[in-house]
């Protein structure tokens, strides 16, 4: 294991409901279509997952990731 510390920062938040091995799917929604029609772009920061009670496996239909990417505002 790694230890990291997260900055506090703006994040967009996404929740992944279905198997990981589905999960891409969440992250090219989020780049692809969120992201270029939002007011944000990406900061410069690691994105990461939360696992908590919510994941019941990777096989498992009703699992849930919550997914952060960091953003800021599109300077005009």
């Amino acid at each position: 294991m790694v230890t990291k510390t997260i900055p506090s920062m703006k994040y967009v938040v996404a929740t992944h409901k279905g198997r990981l091995d589905t999960l891409g799917d969440t992250f090219d929604y989020i780049y692809a279509i969120w992201l270029p029609k939002s007011d944000y772009e990406l900061a410069e920061a690691h994105d990461f997952e939360i696992y908590d009670e919510c994941f019941l496996g990777p096989d498992h239909e009703q699992s849930e990731v919550d997914v952060y990417i960091p953003i800021i505002r599109k300077s005009e």
